[in-house]
């Protein structure tokens, strides 16, 4: 049974990352309890960094902030933030870790390999709501894999991480949670997630 808690390692990545509890719920159908809150501090602008949630080598997830590449001036001056920014972390998500940092904290990932040229999309729909569209079959993974993509898309589209995401995927398999890691600290929430019953026969 894989866990849904566990102590995240303190990582270095491009900004500090104060670790003290790391999870995110997501299961096949129903709420998940997500064993604790969790909170990190790191200051950040989405439209300046990407947050990236990998595997931890006890088993659970840890943040990383990446460099993003910056927008047009437009871009920048607006508040919101393109869904092109979304989709490029989602990219560099699936690209699994890298560099030397990532490396000595010996961080994974449970998600398969970019091989280039799939189709990612994300679409906000509301303050509190993304919808994703991921190059990968949703049924097939476990729920760290689900986990490192719905923070990630959470964060990606919300200062807060706040954010519910559905996604669909590749054999229109589909899933959708929400993240429970609060990255400004002083907020504890429960994660919840659901996914369409496997089938058999």
């Amino acid at each position: 049974m894989r866990g849904t808690r566990a102590s995240c390692r303190r990582i270095a990545a491009a900004l500090p990352v104060a670790l003290l509890l790391a999870g995110c719920g997501i299961q096949r159908t129903g709420v998940v309890e997500a064993g604790g809150p969790a909170t990190i501090e790191m200051p950040r602008d989405r439209r300046a960094a990407m947050l990236l949630f990998f595997r931890s080598p006890d088993g659970g997830l840890s943040p990383v902030s990446r460099p993003n590449f910056q927008g047009s001036a437009a871009d920048l001056a607006q508040n919101e933030v393109p869904p092109r920014f979304a989709e490029k972390a989602i990219m560099a998500l699936l690209a699994g870790p890298k560099g030397a940092d990532e490396t000595a904290a010996g961080l994974s990932t449970s998600l398969p390999r970019a091989t280039g040229g799939e189709s990612v999309g994300v679409k906000p729909v509301s303050e509190t709501e993304a919808l994703a569209r991921v190059p990968v079959a949703l049924d097939e993974l476990d729920d760290t894999a689900l986990r490192q993509l719905i923070c990630t898309i959470a964060y990606a589209v919300d200062d807060d991480g706040r954010a519910l995401v559905r996604m669909t995927g590749t054999y229109d398999s589909a899933a959708s949670g929400s993240c429970d890691l609060d990255v400004k600290g002083g907020t504890e929430r429960e994660a919840v997630g659901t996914r369409p019953p496997t089938t058999t026969g």
